[in-house]
């Protein structure tokens, strides 16, 4: 019986030693190891039982039960030792969020594809000790009905006492299915109340400073196009790896543009970012997703101001349009054309690009182009999403590799590095062909990341949304048109700030209503600021000013950065600043409130993720 019960403890013993060897553990005290003992214990009594049970079912029938169980457990473990070696954080299900469906095969594909040699040794060892369990299932057996009482209520009774040890704040090292039922309740950043009218946060620099307009053409009738790049941090640029560049196309691009040294994402993930972009508007701040919660919404967005204005629209996306629904509010936009993945893996690039079923970017060519040339009376705007380097950073069959593996880098790094240098191949690709047609002759051509893309250059920042340092929300920002004259521009700018330059550009100010909130980068006036929001399973929010950033968590704890002697973003200096810390934190918290005012006024919409109840609804 005893023999029984000590493979299910080895189980999670197995999992505890793995965690130990390949996941940065935080500090390890009494009531964590007090959680450990005592979830383990439970639950190895509980899962236990289950299996005296499932036998005693039937011979056919107990079995198809316990092998669909075990493999269950050894594929959900692995996955959760996957999870914290790669986030150093223990996995929990409300990290699965439930409005990312829409990709969930891809996904899937994206975690499967970071399974390596680790991972491969700990599932066999997971399979064999499942099996040495079923194995003693045959040999054991309950004498009475007390005795199984006795054993389901001790277990049930240490699992709980697990969960409420680990509740407030699970360790790795904590028992992983207790650890994946911890919900802990979202906490609204509290704020001074806000009057309904005041929606829109102030931009000005608390800092000072003032920002010189460059000379720029304005009050000219050209085509728009915004080059959406994917995952690319600002730090990518005019980097080299083993004297190559990653990005020699963007280098060379950047010499000829105005270039914007201090632009940021409002918020690290692909579909708010396109939204900023696109209306001008900063993101549901409880972290819901405006394509999904109010896809009508009655913001002008560029397309449908300039279609009022007589130009034509284009949509084209590597990827899939389907995320998020997306394709859903673009098309309810005044779009003449839509088009992605589905569509565009035609020859000599029908293959499409990694597990993910992306288009090749340099099959936007085509449509491009062929649309651009359909109507040369009327001006056209296009908003073209790339794809790589999106995670897992493919590269399409044949494309010679940047990094081959001598490089001092990490595997996903050098995976990253080649798929960023082919999306860079790519966009020089169509650059080159609009210019071959003549078709850049009268374009403005904006290209910028989407969000930023990280590598550990925090404890537990990898991949892209989960916070909001500088790797995930620095990003690059080329404003491209011929005639323009070359410049960097330190001004501190943000998506929301694209919809009014480029109507400042085209000379349709105007247009701007009370739902803008950014401002054109092209005026002169004092510094600004950036407001920045990331929240997937915890919310961040923070600010970007010329020298200081702060970032406040969902928890409280705070941040201070100096941006211009630790752009590393190394040492906080909230305790050494306190009255800076404190000034920026204000205008954190009502900046919060401003904008959930904001879409209670204009969408009668109200904040729902800070309640635990309905988180992820």
């Amino acid at each position: 019986m005893i023999a029984f019960f000590a493979v299910f403890i080895s189980i999670f013993f197995v999992h505890h030693l793995f965690v130990l060897f390949f996941v940065e553990t935080s500090a390890f005290g009494l009531v964590d190891l007090l959680s450990l003992l005592s979830a383990d214990i439970g639950v190895s009594l509980f899962l236990g039982m289950a299996y005296i049970y499932f036998y005693n079912l039937g011979t056919n029938s107990g079995k198809k039960i316990l092998y669909g169980i075990s493999f269950t457990l050894t594929l959900f473990l692995v996955l959760s030792f996957g999870f914290s070696r790669l986030y150093q954080r223990p996995f929990t299900w409300s990290f699965v969020r439930l409005d990312s469906t829409s990709i969930w095969k891809e996904n899937f594909v994206s975690a499967f594809y970071e399974f390596g040699f680790v991972d491969l040794i700990f599932f066999i060892i997971l399979l064999r000790l499942f099996r040495l369990a079923f194995k003693y299932t045959q040999k054991v057996t309950f004498y009475n009905s007390r005795t199984k009482f006795l054993v389901l209520g001790i277990s049930l009774f240490l699992a709980v006492s697990g969960y409420f040890l680990s509740w407030k704040k699970p360790n790795v090292l904590t028992n992983p299915i207790i650890t994946s039922l911890i919900k802990k309740p979202h906490r609204a950043i509290l704020g001074e109340s806000v009057a309904p009218e005041d929606t829109i946060p102030e931009l000005d620099s608390l800092q000072g400073g003032f920002v010189k307009s460059p000379k720029i053409e304005r009050g000219v009738e050209k085509n728009i196009i915004l080059y959406f790049l994917e995952s690319t941090p600002a730090s990518v640029i005019d980097k080299k790896v083993n004297g190559k560049d990653v990005t020699p196309n963007l280098n060379r691009f950047k010499k000829k543009s105005l270039y914007f040294n201090r632009h940021y994402a409002n918020f690290p993930l692909s579909i708010n970012a396109f939204y900023n972009a696109f209306c001008g508007a900063y993101a549901l701040p409880d972290g819901a997703w405006v394509s999904l919660k109010i896809p009508d919404f009655k913001i002008k967005c560029l397309s449908q101001i300039l279609k009022k204005h007589g130009y034509r629209n284009i949509a084209l996306h590597a990827g899939y349009l389907g995320y998020a629904k997306q394709k859903r509010f673009i098309e309810k936009r005044n779009f003449d054309f839509m088009a992605d993945a589905q569509t565009l893996k035609v020859p000599p690039y029908e293959k499409g690009m990694g597990p993910w079923g992306a288009a090749d970017e340099r099959a936007l060519i085509k449509p491009l182009v062929d649309f651009a040339n359909a109507d040369k009376k009327k001006p056209f705007f296009a908003v073209v999403f790339a794809f790589a380097p999106h995670h897992p950073y493919n590269i399409p069959e044949g494309f010679p590799p940047f990094a081959t593996g001598k490089e001092a880098l990490k595997k996903q790094q050098r995976d990253y590095f080649n798929s960023l240098h082919f999306a860079d191949t790519a966009f020089e690709a169509i650059r080159a062909a609009l210019e071959k047609e003549d078709i850049l002759e009268d374009t403005v051509l904006i290209v910028f990341g989407d969000h930023g893309e990280a590598f550990y250059e925090h404890k537990g920042n990898y991949n892209h949304p989960f916070y909001i340092y500088e790797e995930n929300v620095h990003v690059p920002f080329f404003l491209w048109y011929k005639g323009v004259s070359p410049a960097v521009s330190e001004r501190v700018t943000s998506h929301v700030d694209i919809l009014p330059t480029v109507l400042d550009i085209l000379g349709l100010s105007k247009e701007i209503t009370p739902y803008h909130v950014g401002r054109s980068m092209l005026k002169g006036g004092p510094q600004t600021m950036a407001y920045l929001q990331a929240f997937w399973n915890e919310e961040f929010s923070g600010i970007v000013d010329s020298r200081f950033k702060f970032i406040r968590s969902e928890a409280g704890d705070l941040e201070l950065y100096d941006l211009i002697e630790d752009a590393g973003e190394k040492n906080n200096l909230a305790q050494r600043l306190p009255e800076i810390t404190k000034q920026y934190d204000v205008r954190t918290r009502h900046a919060f409130q401003q904008k959930a005012a904001y879409y209670k006024k204009f969408a009668n919409y109200d904040l729902v993720r800070f309640s635990p109840s309905s988180q992820d609804r």
